[in-house]
């Protein structure tokens, strides 16, 4: 079995990789210009490929990046622009916290799970809710990102129960019933793109204003009006 660092270095140096962060990158950066956002929150940053490109032009006040693999946080902290405030924490972040030993789930095949099924990482868990209010940010300025063991539906349901949901919300998914699942939880407070048949969804990031569809090539983005400031 691969080592946490060969993985992280053949994933890292993958150009379809790159080139994807680097588009999803250049939308969130568009993202925080118009929408005057202030804070950008990556909950999953794997080794901060996106969250480099997102935070490049110093278009943000703040970051928090988030990880339950400490190597991952290692790796993304070298990657930010150093004029850009980042906050790393190094937790699981879960829609419910509980005492068990934080494991990934036995479906997941994410980078921060490197393909291990089931792997236990000791790690605290932390309440997404919680964790949002902690921080003290302005969630009408916020660029959130989920990308956490496959619990990303769960995480937007506990934000949209909470009422806690931010101006922008970047969900990752890969099926339609994903998509449709997404859409009736979130449909009222977002709006969504019109879903094409036989797109590969790979994220989306949903805004107040409109919806785009980010990489369901999963190399070229969807490409529509940029976000009304207001």
């Amino acid at each position: 079995m691969s080592s946490i660092e060969e993985i992280q270095a053949r994933e890292a140096a993958n150009p379809k990789i790159i080139n994807r962060s680097r588009i999803e990158g250049a939308v969130i950066r568009g993202f925080a210009k118009r929408a005057r956002l202030s804070t950008y929150v990556d909950f999953g940053c794997w080794v901060g490929l996106l969250a480099e490109q997102a935070l490049k032009d110093n278009d943000f006040e703040r970051a928090v990046l988030v990880d339950p693999v400490a190597a991952c946080l290692t790796r993304s902290s070298a990657r930010i622009n150093p004029r850009v405030k980042a906050e790393l924490h190094n937790c699981a972040i879960v829609p419910v916290a509980d005492d068990r030993p934080f494991g990934v789930p036995e479906y997941d095949t994410s980078c921060a799970g490197f393909g291990q099924p089931g792997s236990k990482i000791s790690v605290a868990q932390v309440e997404v809710c919680q964790f949002l209010k902690a921080l003290h940010i302005d969630l009408g300025r916020t660029y959130l990102k989920v990308d956490v063991e496959g619990m990303d539906f769960e995480i937007a349901r506990s934000v949209s129960t909470a009422k806690m949901l931010p101006r922008v919300l970047h969900i990752e998914f890969m099926q339609d019933a994903d998509f449709d699942r997404l859409h009736a939880l979130l449909k009222d407070s977002y709006s969504f793109p019109d879903k094409k048949p036989g797109h590969a969804f790979y994220s989306m990031a949903l805004t107040r204003e409109r919806g785009v569809l980010i990489g369901f090539d999963p190399d070229v983005a969807y490409s529509g009006p940029e976000p009304a400031a207001d």
